[in-house]
Parts: structure tokens; C-alpha cells; sequence
């Protein structure tokens, strides 16, 4: 390779590098000018003019000059700020964020091209506008404290026009007007921050580490049940016991590095968050609206990979809490609550998954109303929805192509929306549900893993063929007799202590056949506030399994969310047990009493 080809790549490298950093600097920018807008921060202020001028002097020296320009000209409108020579208004703020958001565009375009291809001009104009606007500012300030007479100002800002490049606060200081001490007193005090001592990598590398660390895992899986079978095949002692030193040896090995490339993966929620601010506040604007956003949890850690997938179908979510969720300010006020609504958003750990909840004090949504467009849309008849509890009536909105919005928008109204974040969310192992209380709130929850990668499974037969369902999704395991089974509406049920357990026949679903097996297990699993018994035939038992995507050829398998590789080889489905419920119980649940069963037998645990 000659030296031209390294020195190109070193080239390309550097770019990468300075696209990359550029724009965490401009989003983080962004969700600072929506704070600053509404506090001013001097911190904040800081912050922001520090990004800029790094963009700035970083994407000079690269030779990008319409980015470079673009940024300058953000510092020349931000260091009036940071001097106290204007004030953040809206307006202010409009042309800052419509500036951040060109400078992403045109990374964006470097990326993509290796070229600029942005006009920026427009947005340039109103920049260098606001400064000259602006630059009486200061002046009248000075006059309105009787720093400066009207007269000095006027013969300031002469000498201003015979030298552009000077600004008041400079000239001032020049003829003496004022003190370095009271121009001190208006400008704000740059502070440092310290740098992270973090190293970036590329998420390609990360992924094949993490590609390589399962089938590391599989390895592993494989030696174990090598030493099991020598086990119990072969009397001889020593040779089995180095085998299990070694075997055990290497899960330990095995656990904690897999362990660490998880973790390495994994990054805090307000990467996601952080833009969740302006969103917030485009769309207040589009609707007249006064929200408050509160925002709780950022620094939970989520796989990388999930928080991507997550941007849109949170989206969604606080599109339809501002568009038909939270009442206009009038409408608040008639109702007794406060003009200003609340949109909150809480991410915690729960086990080994991640729950976020969207929750805003709107107008909530109206069981009746509900019910009236299922029936009008033809998706469930009234003796159907009398069999719903409430619960299983919001969640309603869930199904595809249902929509209570009464106009069409540019959020709401379409036919879309809840559906497809329900189906985003299950795509990546996760569950949703909604709550609500009409006239008061509405709340939806997320549940994810916390990686797709590797995952807790319990491997259990049906039908002599082996399955893996996912831990995340298991509470209980009970053995039972085939006589402990009864028939409620059709239905077979099963008495767990108080709880009435609907039991779901993978065998039937599936499609392989009918499991009328004396005896056998019921893996208790709890989806949301649902509780559902999954009949098999018998438990394997525990193990951790490298999640493999069906490919797409195979297409969507009802009840399948993809496959794992067993310890001799062979090829094991994973089960849904989400998407199963909701297939089989979401558009046609039966409210299952205590009155029409029977007398339950004793259950054999």
C-alpha cells in the first residue's frame, strides 16, 4: 500500500472522527438552547458556545468552510449571549436551533458525499441579523443603568461602523466610559468542563466481539453437555475430572467476558432522551400548547442497538400525549387543572429488563368512546367487548388501524401510530402497555430486555421437539395432572391458588399437533398484568442462549421470535409468549369467573 492510499485513509478516519464527535456536540447543543430558552443558565450558555467553537475551528482546519461558516457565525450570536449584550427570546432561539439543525444536515452530507451541499445562507443572514439587531443592545443597557449617556452611545456606535470587527463592550472599555471591573460584572466567566475519560469504538468491532463472545457461548453449551454425557457413560474418574475443571474453568471465563462486552454495549438512556426536549417543544408550538416536560432515569443503561430501535416508537408515543392527549391551556383551565400540562418520562431496571414510562396528565382516554369505534370498525361485536375488563379495553388502541383522533393531522388521526409501536416494540422482545383514567392521565409502559444478544431461557419439550422460552417472561413453573385442567367458555383453565390461569396449547397454535399428554407442566408467564400458563410436556431446564434471527427466507412464524443453536447441534425456536397471547387472547378474551368452574381438584406441585 503506498503512502498516498495510508494517507487517505488516515484522511477518512480523522472525518469520521470529527462527524462523529460533531454531532454529539450539536445534539447536545440542541437540547441545551430548549433549556436556556426557558432558564438562562450561564453554565449552559457556555456549553454551547464551547461546542460551536470546536465545530468551528475543527471543520476550518478540514476545510469544510460552509460548516465552518455556519458555526462562526453561531459564536458570534452566542458570545453576545455569554457577555450579556441579549438576552435568549424565542426568537433567539428559533434561528439557533434551525442553524444546529442545518450543521447536522451538512455532517450528514460529509458523511455521506464527502462533500458539503447545504445552502446555509438564509439561515447565516438571520444570524448575522440577530447580532446587528442586537448590538444597540448593549448600549441601551449602558444608558438605562447611567453607565453611558445617550451621547457617548451615539459616538460608540460610530466608531463601530468605521470598524466592524470591534464590539461595544470593547470600545467602551477603549474611550474609558467604563471600568474593567464593570465590564466584568456584565460578562459571564467561562468555566471549564472536564473531559470524559471514555475511548470510542467503532460499533462494527463491537458487534463482531459480541457475534464472536456467542459463539463462545454455544461452545461453551456444547462442552457441558459433552461432560455430561462422559459423565454418565464412563466410570473412569480422572480424565471426567480434569474435564469438568477445564469445563467449569471456561463457563467462568465465558460468563465474564460476555459479561463485559454486554456492558460495553450498553449506553444511558439520555442518549435517546436528550432529544426529547426540542421535540417536545416543535410540537407545543404546532398546537399552542404549554407543557412541562420531567424527565427521570436518563442515566439507566439500555443495549445500543434497542436505544436506536426505540427513537421512533417513543416518537409516537409523545406525538399522540401532545396532540390528543393534553388539553389546550383553556381547556385546562375550564376543567380545574393548570394551564401548563405535564409530560413525564421515567426509565428504570426491573430484573433484567428496562420499563419506561410515558405518562402525561391529560384528558385520558374514554372506555366508552373506545368501545364505539371497535364496533364501528367492525373489530369486535358488544357481547365480545362486555367480556373485556377495563385494562384490556385501552389496550385496545393497540390494534392495527384503529384511531379515536376525529381530525386527520400531521401527528394523529391516520390509522397509524399506537400499532406500530406495539409491533417496533415486539420486533425487539419487548412488551407495551397502556393505562388510563378518563379526564385525568394516560400511561404507557415499555418493557425491553436489556440486550437481544444473549438471554436467560428455560428449555422445555412439547410434542418431543424442544423449545426455549425467555426467563424475562417466566414467574412459576407447576407440575400438574391432566384432570387438574378444567373448561371455562371454551376455554381451559387452571386453578393457581386464588388465580384463575388461562392455559395456552403451543401445540395448538403452532400447529403441531394436539397435547393431550397425561400430566406435564405449566410454565406460569406474566405479559404485562396478564398471567398465562404455557402447557409442555416436560422441563429440560435453564440455560443461556445466543438469540439467531430466523433469516428471510423462513419469513414471520406465528409464535416464533427466532432460534438457538442446542449443545449437540440441533436447531431450537425460541417462543413468543407475547405475541402468542396477543394473537390468541387480544381481539378475543373471554372473562373467565370463579362462577362457571367447578370444584378444583388438589394441584401436585
Amino acid at each position: 500500500m503506498s503512502e498516498q492510499f495510508i494517507e487517505n485513509d488516515e484522511m477518512k478516519e480523522i472525518i469520521n472522527d470529527f462527524i462523529v464527535e460533531s454531532s454529539e456536540l450539536v445534539d447536545n447543543a440542541i437540547q441545551d438552547i430548549v433549556v436556556i430558552e426557558n432558564v438562562q443558565d450561564d453554565e449552559v450558555i457556555n456549553s454551547i458556545f464551547r461546542a460551536v467553537h470546536t465545530i468551528k475551528g475543527t471543520s476550518s482546519f478540514l476545510g469544510f468552510g460552509v460548516l465552518s461558516n455556519l458555526a462562526h457565525r453561531s459564536e458570534d450570536l452566542l458570545g453576545m449571549v455569554r457577555k450579556g449584550e441579549l438576552n435568549i427570546n424565542k426568537e433567539i432561539a428559533d434561528v439557533l436551533l434551525e442553524a444546529m439543525d442545518l450543521m447536522k444536515i451538512t455532517l450528514e452530507e460529509i458523511k455521506e458525499h464527502g462533500a458539503e451541499r447545504q445552502d446555509t445562507t438564509a439561515v447565516v443572514e438571520k444570524l448575522e441579523g440577530l447580532c446587528k439587531v442586537e448590538k444597540k443592545m448593549i448600549g441601551e443597557i449602558l444608558v438605562e443603568e447611567k453607565i453611558i449617556t445617550k451621547k457617548e452611545l451615539e459616538s460608540v456606535l460610530d466608531k463601530q461602523k468605521e470598524d466592524n470587527s470591534k464590539k461595544i463592550g470593547e470600545i467602551v472599555l477603549e474611550e474609558k466610559l467604563i471600568t474593567a471591573n464593570q465590564l466584568d460584572n456584565i460578562l459571564s466567566k467561562q468555566k471549564t468542563r472536564n473531559d470524559d475519560q471514555t475511548v470510542r469504538i467503532d460499533v462494527k468491532k463491537l458487534d463482531e466481539l459480541m457475534n464472536l463472545v456467542g459463539e463462545l457461548v454455544l461452545g461453551r453449551n456444547r462442552l457441558i453437555m459433552v461432560n455430561n454425557m462422559a459423565k454418565r457413560e464412563s466410570k473412569s474418574n480422572g480424565v471426567l475430572d480434569h474435564l469438568e475443571e477445564v469445563t467449569n474453568y471456561l463457563e467462568v471465563i465465558t460468563n465474564d467476558l460476555q459479561q463485559s462486552i454486554m456492558k460495553a454495549r450498553l449506553v444511558p438512556m439520555s442518549k435517546l432522551f436528550n432529544k426529547v426536549p426540542r421535540l417536545v417543544r416543535d410540537l407545543c408550538s404546532s398546537f399552542n400548547k404549554n407543557i412541562e416536560l420531567k424527565i427521570t432515569g436518563e442515566e439507566t443503561e439500555l443495549d445500543r442497538s434497542l436505544i436506536e430501535s426505540l427513537h421512533d416508537p417513543l416518537v409516537h408515543i409523545i406525538r399522540n400525549s401532545v396532540d390528543h392527549g393534553i388539553e389546550i391551556p383553556e381547556e385546562r383551565k375550564k376543567k380545574g387543572k393548570p394551564e401548563k400540562g405535564l409530560l413525564s418520562i421515567n426509565a428504570y431496571n426491573e430484573g433484567n429488563s428496562v420499563i419506561i414510562d410515558v405518562k402525561d396528565d391529560g384528558k385520558g382516554i374514554d372506555p366508552e368512546a373506545l368501545k364505539e369505534k371497535v364496533i364501528e370498525k367492525g373489530f369486535m361485536n358488544e357481547s365480545e367487548l362486555k367480556e373485556l375488563t377495563e385494562k384490556e379495553i385501552m389496550n385496545l388502541v393497540f390494534i392495527p388501524g384503529f384511531s379515536t383522533a376525529k381530525k386527520i393531522s400531521s401527528v394523529s388521526g391516520r390509522g397509524v401510530g399506537m400499532d406500530v409501536v406495539k409491533t417496533n416494540i415486539e420486533k425487539m422482545n419487548g412488551q407495551t402497555y397502556i393505562d388510563s383514567l378518563k379526564g385525568e392521565w394516560t400511561k404507557l409502559t415499555i418493557k425491553l430486555p436489556l440486550t437481544l444478544a444473549i438471554m436467560g431461557a428455560l428449555m422445555v419439550e412439547i410434542e418431543k421437539v424442544l423449545y426455549a422460552i425467555s426467563l424475562n417472561n417466566v414467574i412459576e413453573l407447576v407440575k400438574i395432572k391432566q384432570d387438574a385442567i378444567k373448561s371455562v367458555n371454551k376455554n381451559d383453565v387452571f386453578m393457581l391458588r386464588d388465580t384463575i390461569v388461562p392455559i395456552m396449547d403451543v401445540s395448538k397454535i403452532m400447529s403441531i399437533g394436539v397435547n393431550n399428554s397425561d400430566g406435564g407442566y405449566l410454565v406460569i408467564c406474566k405479559i404485562g398484568e396478564k398471567i398465562v400458563g404455557v402447557k409442555v410436556d416436560s422441563v429440560v431446564g435453564q440455560e443461556e442462549i445466543v438469540i439467531k434471527p430466523l433469516g428471510e427466507f423462513m419469513g414471520n412464524i406465528n409464535g416464533v421470535g427466532g432460534a438457538t443453536i442446542s449443545g449437540d447441534g440441533r436447531v431450537i425456536l425460541i417462543l413468543d409468549i407475547p405475541s402468542m397471547m396477543s394473537n390468541s387472547y387480544m381481539l378475543k378474551v373471554h372473562k373467565i369467573t370463579e362462577e362457571g368452574l367447578e370444584a378444583q381438584p388438589e394441584i401436585s406441585q
